[in-house]
């Protein structure tokens, strides 16, 4: 799996928006904020920089029934994108997948009380961190959710997210509990999604991944390149030089009749 993020607060829109599709130009335009502008622009930016370090540089883009976009012409390779405040985030793997990345700010426990099952609010009140613990459930749960397709379609009571923190040595062990359609409970879900989950950006930011497969390992990758489990920063210099020079490859391509 590739997941990557960066920050776009300082990303000049007209040195960029050669690079994006109409698409995505259109839907930017509608944004009255240059932030939203931003954050819509670099989260692009971000996944076509994902798709070229597998050689994808061509992506077509589509939408399933739910409007969960995919490529087109690479049904095999999955993807998932969010933003928060002044950071993307972006996934790309063999199988469906779904990340979620916040700001950790002060957070309203009542939406936590109303809308969290009692187990997960029971979790974040008994934690030293009540902040970050919610955040933490948060990204987990928006993650599981986009992971499905569904997104918010997904009713909040249809599943749980259970956080086992006795296993020390390898850390928490995140599992989901899917309502059975026969007893009307929560149960644990015969296939487990695998979930991660990590702090970001000098621990501003919380970041969660899902998948239906693995997450520590890097699907499709370059040769030699290294299985990596957590998300790495990529500079928006790095960033951009990357699609500057993808974008001048396929103009030479074009040139050349490729």
């Amino acid at each position: 799996m590739l997941l990557y993020y960066t920050d776009v607060s300082k990303l000049d829109i007209n040195q960029a928006h050669h690079a994006v599709s109409l698409e995505r130009l259109e839907k930017t335009a509608r944004y009255i904020h240059q932030k939203d502008k931003k954050l819509s622009i670099g989260a692009e930016l971000l996944l076509k920089y994902s798709l070229n370090q597998i050689g994808i540089s061509n992506p077509v883009f589509d939408h399933d029934k739910y409007g969960k976009p995919f490529l087109g012409n690479h049904p095999h390779v999955h993807f998932n994108l969010s933003h928060s405040e002044d950071y993307v985030a972006c996934a790309v793997t063999d199988s469906p997948v779904g990340v979620d990345i916040e700001h950790i700010q002060d957070a309203e426990l009542d939406i936590a009380r109303h809308y969290f099952f009692g187990s997960e609010y029971k979790h974040i009140q008994n934690s030293p961190r009540q902040e970050r613990a919610f955040f933490q459930f948060w990204v987990l749960k928006e993650s599981y959710m986009k992971m499905t397709g569904l997104g918010f379609r997904m009713a909040l009571d249809e599943f749980s997210i259970d956080i086992n923190n006795s296993s020390r040595d390898k850390g928490a062990r995140i599992r989901v509990k899917t309502r059975n359609e026969n007893t009307g409970g929560l149960e644990l879900a015969d296939k487990q999604p695998e979930f991660g989950v990590w702090s970001v950006a000098g621990d501003e930011y919380m970041l969660a991944v899902c998948s239906e497969g693995k997450i520590n390992q890097e699907a499709n990758s370059k040769p030699n390149s290294k299985p990596n489990s957590k998300p790495n920063l990529i500079s928006l210099d790095d960033l951009l030089r990357e699609t500057e020079r993808e974008t001048m490859e396929i103009k030479s391509q074009h040139q050349r009749g490729i």
